[in-house]
C-alpha cells in the first residue's frame, strides 16, 4: 500500500465514511428531536377554528343570558300589583 493512488483511495474512503456516518448522525438525532416534542392533537389551524368558535359560542351564551335577566325582570314587573295613582 505504498502506492499514492491507493493511500488516496484509502483516504477517500475513510472520508466518505465519516461523511455518511455525520449524516447519519444528524438525520437520526433530528428524528430523535422531533419525536420527543409534544405533539398537538390537532393541527394549529383546526385548534384556532376551534377557539374561535368558542369565542363566538360565549357571545351568543352571554346575549341569551341578558334576554333571560330581561324577560325575568318584566315578568317580576308584571305579578307585582301596581299602586293606583292617587291612593
Amino acid at each position: 500500500m505504498n502506492d499514492p493512488i491507493e493511500i488516496a483511495v484509502a483516504i477517500l474512503i475513510s472520508l466518505s465514511s465519516v461523511g455518511v456516518l455525520g449524516v447519519t448522525g444528524a438525520f437520526a438525532w433530528g428524528l430523535i428531536q422531533r419525536w420527543s416534542r409534544p405533539r398537538p392533537v390537532l393541527p394549529s389551524a383546526e385548534l384556532d377554528e376551534l377557539r374561535k368558535a368558542i369565542d363566538h359560542l360565549s357571545g351568543e351564551v352571554a346575549d341569551i343570558h341578558e334576554r333571560v335577566d330581561f324577560a325575568e325582570r318584566v315578568l317580576a314587573q308584571r305579578d307585582q300589583p301596581r299602586l293606583k295613582e292617587g291612593a
